[in-house]
């Protein structure tokens, strides 16, 4: 909650300094992919590692030029990993869904590929991230069982970090009509800490999404 009420602080400050400054608003919400890098571990053969979630995204930047951006995306994402880990061998049918406040900090630089109109933009940054909720999923690979999805409440999962933190890059395809944009966002997340204290846990997530952006002018 305390992350949650400051990004609704952080957004209010930016709406409300939008007007006497030259900024950027917008939205973008897409698709991730997501696993966990395990380090030198072995997974069985033909084991996926990926699970497929969602994205959502507020954007603002603040123009220091024409084409050189500063800003932040805070926002909400779906992250985790299957085949998840476990003390001693892996757990094909267990799954692990992580979902997660974040806030990256990001630079952008962006060049026009047609006219003023079409642009292509590259941003890079590093960003926080707090599990708001998380869920593991278990599947009896003999179909005995129902598959079964529990929330994990942290009481009894010491190992697992709650706060991550990483690198962000990304490039986006812009195409602007006056003072708005519609873009095609990629970006790639590389998490440094690992999910699990106990084994080698880092998130890496490559997500896809479609954005809006207006430019807000400064007042003459």
């Amino acid at each position: 909650m305390r992350i949650l009420r400051f990004s609704v602080l952080v957004g209010a400050f930016l709406i409300c300094t939008s007007m006497q400054a030259q900024w950027l608003l917008g939205l973008k919400s897409g698709i991730a992919k997501s696993w966990e890098d395990y380090g030198d571990v072995t997974t069985p053969d033909g084991a996926s590692i990926h699970i497929n979630g969602f994205q959502l995204s507020a954007m603002a930047y603040y123009k220091i030029s024409s084409n050189f951006w500063v800003g932040a995306e805070p926002g909400w994402v779906e992250r985790g990993a299957a085949c998840e880990p476990g003390f001693i061998i892996f757990n094909e049918d267990t799954k692990l869904f992580l979902n997660y406040l974040e806030v990256p900090v990001m630079a952008a630089t962006q060049l026009p590929i047609y006219k003023q109109q079409i642009f292509l933009r590259a941003k890079a940054g590093f960003g926080a991230a707090y599990i708001a909720s998380a869920f593991r999923e278990i599947q009896d690979l003999n179909n005995v069982e129902p598959t079964t999805r529990n929330r994990l409440t942290f009481d009894g999962e010491g190992a697992m970090n709650r706060w991550d933190y990483g690198l962000h890059g990304g490039l986006a395809l812009s195409y602007a009509i006056r003072q708005h944009e519609i873009l095609l966002d990629g970006n790639y997340y590389y998490g440094l800490p690992d999910v699990d204290a106990f084994v080698t846990s880092r998130n890496r997530t490559l997500n896809v999404s479609i954005g809006y952006l207006i430019h807000l002018h400064a007042k003459k």
